[in-house]
């Protein structure tokens, strides 16, 4: 098991610490998720990684003397996952570099290309769906989807989209929520940064409180007792006709949204999955001394996650914030 934190401390490279340090400032998750560094492809062309989930516990009773136990198993089931290979390359020509001046060309490529690998990794571990994106990896919404820790798939919708209706329905809003965490254990919740807001006014309506504090270059906000990690998992952006076009990770359909508990744990858990040793991100420079004019530089991660346990994740469904 690694965290990417881990493996930066492996890095004798500063270069390759200091591109660790930028995916931990832009991820939240990828700062708590632990890795499950065991996959290696063994001469082959496939990187699967097989695991059992825990799908129902074992049950336990009293017996009279003279009787028997009626026996009962845990239900576990067999899954794999294959390890998807994303990132991404730009090139820069050997003259502006020479001529940069105050502007590091190279270090602000490398940056926004770590954001867009970061976006990817993060859809991926929500909407993530092989049967959409062969190359990709499942993720948590096809996970949960039909599951018991799926949680008013079918209710009402609870809507918080105007500050009337965010005072009427915050109870009922805050209780459901709490019993999503209080369910999977979880020790983060995700969500889009609009219902990271709804979440925060919530608590300041019922007098309840969520904490922040500094850390990575940004705000970290906790709630509950436990200190939930309360994470914003941003958007996702598009090229559209020469325009950006910024959508959430987590959608905003009709107005109405999810929440997605999860508890991060590599043996009973929801975690990340990478290849054997302790490169969960590899980067390849330009090299501007080798021949040719222009030189790519290219950002790669190898990685997918897992779900050992139904009840370790959970999905709260059907908000309306707008």
């Amino acid at each position: 098991m690694i965290t990417l934190a881990q493996s930066r401390e492996g890095q004798a490279d500063k270069v390759v610490q200091k591109i660790i340090d930028i995916f931990v400032r832009e991820s939240e998750v990828l700062e708590l998720l632990p890795f499950d560094n065991a996959v290696s492809p063994n001469g082959g062309s496939t990187l699967i990684y097989g695991y059992v989930q825990t799908k129902l516990p074992s049950q336990a009773a009293y017996r009279a003397i003279g009787q028997e136990y009626t026996a009962s198993e845990a239900t576990v089931e067999k899954k794999s996952v294959e390890l998807a290979i994303f990132g991404g390359a730009f090139e820069i020509d050997r003259v502006i570099k020479s001529i940069e001046g105050q502007l590091n060309n190279m270090a602000f490529q490398l940056e926004q290309k770590i954001k867009a690998a970061v976006a990817v990794f993060h859809d991926g571990m929500i909407n993530g769906d092989t049967a959409v994106e062969a190359n990709g990896f499942d993720g948590l919404d096809k996970m949960l989807t039909g599951t018991t820790s799926e949680y008013n798939a079918e209710g009402t919708a609870i809507d918080l989209s105007t500050k009337a209706t965010m005072e009427a329905n915050a109870s009922d809003f805050y209780e459901q929520l709490i019993t999503l965490i209080n369910r999977t254990g979880a020790n983060a919740i995700m969500c889009n940064e609009l219902m990271k807001t709804k979440i925060q006014t919530v608590a300041r309506v019922l007098g309840y409180k969520t904490d922040s504090e500094q850390a990575f270059g940004r705000t970290i906000t906790t709630i509950g007792e436990n200190n939930v990690r309360i994470i914003d998992l941003k958007n996702k952006v598009s090229v559209s006709e020469g325009d950006a076009v910024e959508t959430p990770i987590i959608p905003v359909e009709a107005g109405v949204t999810s929440i997605y508990a999860v508890k991060f744990d590599v043996n009973d858990g929801f975690h990340g999955v990478t290849l054997t040793g302790n490169d969960v991100i590899n980067t390849y420079l330009p090299d501007f001394n080798a021949p040719n004019a222009v030189k790519k530089g290219e950002v790669e991660m190898v990685a997918c996650v897992a779900l050992k346990n139904t009840k370790s994740a959970g999905v709260l469904r059907n908000i309306k914030i707008a």
